[in-house]
């Protein structure tokens, strides 16, 4: 049975280069509240994506893209 919960990601373009990051939804394996993102800076908004993906599919969760970052 897969896990419960998902990754909730956003990209955020920089001046040095695009920044990735996801946070576990309560209820997502692992997923604790207030804890920071994960972060990689990328060279480019697809390879963002992509990091984010392998993540995602490494534990297994779905993700939920947003225009920005936790509240």
């Amino acid at each position: 049975m897969p896990p419960d919960g998902r990754l909730r990601a956003w990209i955020e373009v920089h001046d040095d280069g695009v920044l990735a990051a996801f946070v576990g939804v309560p209820g997502a394996a692992n997923a604790r509240v207030g804890r920071p993102p994960a972060t990689q800076l990328c060279s480019s908004a697809e390879d963002a994506r992509q990091w984010v993906e392998e993540e995602a599919k490494a534990f297994g969760l779905p993700v939920e893209w947003v225009d920005k970052g936790p509240p």
